[in-house]
């Protein structure tokens, strides 16, 4: 319906003033529902006064002939439209009823191969790295209601140095180290875990023993020239790790379609196929670092003048099996996205230029770059056995939940895993990606602010005013008295606005707009629940609200299902 009634609002600009206006130049407004500056524009050009623009323009609208318009007024050169509530509400009403869970998503559109998180598959998930997976998750939401088919990927790097140091320790029967497993002993039943405490054993015999580090270097070169056994005991162990990482994943409601192993790669000889061919390219240098590519010509300098391919020794570096992996992906069809911290800005530049400069793909790829979380007091080593997993940071909200549902008498204490995991979430996803966070317990725990437990408080209120009032709504007429006060409009506005908000986050990849309108939607619900009666109204005046109170809780559930948040029920 918004899409319709901003077509239409076009529509009629473009026959009056002769301009080929589209949705981008019609404006929400403080004064009026919708509204366009067109006539500045005009003026300027015409050498008139914008204010007598704006009337001309208006005078030539008929409000009757726009969908779900009724007035048009002219106000300090701007051209302003008022919606005709009494006839949208009921009609957006019925929508919402009917639509339900999909209300706010679009039609069937293109394939989406989503690639995020791909963290290294050497100890348990990091809380440096847990925006990368909770933006991409949040986005696989947005993007397939939005109508894409979506696919998402992990990339399991599984030929690492650090994998294969893990791998050589494990064969040589090197006991995991004792103060790791004492430190995170309560967490010592996931296989993440157990794989880190082997790690920080084996980082300390590569550094300070020759014979160790020989031997793994010699388990990568043995890897890379496609030897079985030396992949099967890298990727056992990176599965090891993957399995245990798997359980936060879960915990947290985010799942992959595909597991794409980088020895997979080397395996089937993509790796080498892609620097065989990118030595016979004019980019193609030797340097001191070894094989690469002098991607000056892109706008990219590296030191030495040359992007890596191969080290001195032969072996592959990331870059390419990034390569690789991305020719993969391009044959999947669809457009590719990544999700990257912002230090990868540099890297995925690389893989850009070279599949798009040199390789001639044309396929969108493209990546959603985001800044990094600080977490007071988490400046800790790996190497000496020192993390910051996201399994304690989720324990800790649940605690804290509890705690501020106890203290403040607000839920029972058994939604406190819900609040506290959803805080988490939504305190990282309400800034735009490209924004740094200072991650604030006081502000994620925050019941009266920008939060998720404030908006699940909404919702649960909507669904215990729906309870209480008895009414099945299933059953209930769309007739009656529909002359709205301004909170019932103000509502009636944001839902009608739901579907345009989910456009901008799919195209802009930003699931903070979502963020900020179920915010929005929760702030004018709570103002409304203050001032306007619902089970105490007069019967016309109490199906109406009943009703709205219904759609609010809908769209409330799906902007939060969008964010991978819980919508409780009971709070």
């Amino acid at each position: 319906m918004h899409k319709k009634i901003v077509d239409s609002i076009v529509d009629s600009l473009n026959r009056a003033t002769g301009e080929r206006l589209d949705s981008s130049d019609i404006k929400d407004s403080g004064v009026s529902d919708y509204s366009s500056s067109i006539a500045f524009k005009l003026a300027r050009e015409e050498g008139v006064d914008p204010g007598e623009k704006a009337m001309e323009i208006a005078g030539k609208l008929d409000a009757e002939s726009l969908y779900g318009i009724r007035r048009v007024e002219a106000l300090n050169g701007y051209v302003n439209f008022f919606l005709d509530y009494e006839r949208l509400t009921p009609l957006l009403l019925d929508v919402i009823r009917k639509q339900g869970g999909s209300y706010g998503g679009g039609e069937s559109k293109g394939r989406v191969i989503l690639e995020h998180t791909s963290i290294n598959p050497s100890g348990p998930v990091h809380v440096g790295r847990l925006r990368n997976s909770l933006i991409g998750d949040s986005l696989a939401r947005i993007l397939r209601f939005y109508g894409f088919d979506v696919e998402t990927h992990y990339y399991v790097n599984d030929v690492g140095k650090q994998v294969a140091m893990i791998a050589q320790a494990s064969l040589e029967g090197v006991e995991p180290d004792r103060e790791t497993r004492d430190r995170y002993r309560r967490y010592m039943g996931k296989k993440d875990f157990k794989v880190f405490a082997e790690y920080v054993s084996a980082n300390r015999l590569f550094e300070e023993e020759d014979g160790f580090k020989t031997r793994v270097q010699d388990l990568i070169k043995r890897a890379e020239a496609g030897d079985i056994d030396a992949l099967e005991a890298m990727r056992k162990k990176a599965q090891d790790c993957l399995e245990g990482q798997m359980v936060l994943f879960n915990r947290l409601g985010i799942c992959f379609d595909v597991f794409d192993y980088e020895s997979d790669f080397i395996r089937d000889g993509g790796v080498m196929e892609v620097v065989d061919f990118l030595r016979g390219v004019e980019f193609a240098r030797e340097s001191g670092a070894g094989f690469g590519l002098d991607l000056s010509g892109f706008g990219i300098e590296r030191r030495d003048g040359v992007s890596v391919l191969l080290r001195e020794d032969g072996t592959s570096v990331y870059l390419a099996r990034d390569v690789a992996y991305h020719l993969h992906k391009m044959g999947l069809g669809g457009r590719l996205v990544n999700v990257l911290g912002e230090d990868h800005k540099l890297e995925f530049r690389e893989v850009e230029a070279i599949l798009g400069g040199i390789y001639g793909m044309d396929k969108p790829l493209e990546a959603v770059h985001y800044s990094f979380v600080s977490f007071e007091g988490l400046g800790l080593s790996t190497r000496r056995g020192q993390t910051a997993p996201v399994d304690l940071l989720l324990d800790d909200a649940v605690a804290k939940a509890e705690h501020e549902i106890m203290v403040r008498g607000v839920a029972s204490r058994d939604v406190a895993p819900l609040v506290g995991v959803g805080a988490v979430k939504y305190h990282i996803l309400k800034a735009a990606p490209s924004k740094p966070i200072n991650f604030s317990w006081s502000d994620a725990l925050n019941f009266d602010g920008n939060s998720s437990p404030y908006i699940q408080y909404a919702h649960a209120r909507c669904c215990s005013i729906l309870e209480k009032s008895g009414l099945r709504l299933e059953d209930a007429g769309l007739n009656g008295l529909w002359d709205l006060d301004e909170l019932e409009e103000r509502l009636v506005f944001m839902l009608l606005c739901f579907p345009a908000v989910v456009e901008k986050a799919a195209v802009g990849y930003k699931p903070n707009l979502v963020s900020s309108f179920v915010y929005e939607l929760a702030s004018v619900f709570s103002r409304f629940y203050r001032e306007c009666p619902v089970l105490g109204a007069g019967d016309d005046v109490r199906l109406r609200r009943l009703l709205l109170v219904d759609a609010v809780r809908q769209v409330l559930c799906n902007g939060l299902f969008l964010l991978g948040v819980e919508a409780p029920a009971r709070m």
